[in-house]
């Protein structure tokens, strides 16, 4: 399974239905959990020699602190049960969307991956507009026209499966997927940027084993590993298991 995890310009084809069984795709997805778990653990320390290196060397705050530290706001703010359901499912279908739907380059998954990524960024540029109501409409306002300049520029019949791109593109959405997580980071200490995809390799890793989840067995599938990672993270993280 390695070797087919590893070898992407091999992935199934998007456009036909995969002739596994239920068994067989739970299987899959618990196996594919278990290598990115594995190749997680083995980053664990490089990540934290880094952060040894940022405190006793480069004399910056620790950036895993700045991660725990907006996590643990986060729950407080929200309360357990909103922040989790957040993060196990609201997030995932969100980032699923933006970064894997539109993998197949069909035109209305593409123009809906944009709307969602521009409704979802916009927020750091109006983020000093203050009044919910009118924040919300004009990123729906943005992410609308987004949506209908995707839909009228974008050509029709693109195909992922033929595509002279479709390894790069795979890689890029990926690596994508791993680098949006530095927004986890925030308040990002600037002089220290080019140590920052250090701490999102285990992202690398998920968005990874996502995608090659999300071409063998489907989009759903990909969905359900990406909650199921992130549901064992917030068991952990909050002790509870």
């Amino acid at each position: 399974m390695l070797k087919e995890l590893l070898t992407i310009s091999e992935y199934p084809n998007l456009s036909l239905l995969s002739k596994s069984t239920f068994a067989e795709k739970t299987g899959s997805l618990f196996k594919t959990y278990g290598l990115i778990f594995l190749a997680i653990m083995l980053v664990v320390p490089l990540i934290l020699a880094t952060d040894q290196f940022v405190t006793h060397v480069l004399h910056f705050k620790a950036i895993n602190h700045v991660q725990t530290d907006e996590m643990s706001h986060f729950f407080h703010k929200l309360g357990y049960l909103k922040a989790a359901l957040y993060v196990c499912l609201l997030g995932p279908i969100l980032e699923e969307t933006v970064f894997r739907l539109p993998l197949t380059l069909k035109k209305h998954h593409i123009a809906l991956a944009f709307a969602i990524a521009v409704f979802l960024f916009s927020g750091f540029l109006l983020r000093h507009i203050t009044a919910p109501w009118i924040n919300i409409s004009i990123k729906l306002s943005i992410s609308a026209i987004v949506y209908f300049i995707c839909i009228f520029t974008v050509p029709d019949g693109l195909s992922i499966i033929d595509h002279r791109f479709r390894k790069q593109l795979i890689i890029l959405s990926m690596c994508l997927f791993g680098l949006m997580h530095i927004s986890n980071y925030s308040p990002i200490q600037w002089p220290l940027i080019w140590l920052y995809p250090i701490y999102v390799i285990p992202q690398l890793f998920m968005g990874w084993g996502i995608t090659y989840i999300r071409f063998k067995n489907g989009f759903w599938w990909g969905f359900v590993l990406h909650c199921f990672i992130n549901s064992i993270s917030v068991l952990l993280a909050s002790g509870r298991l």
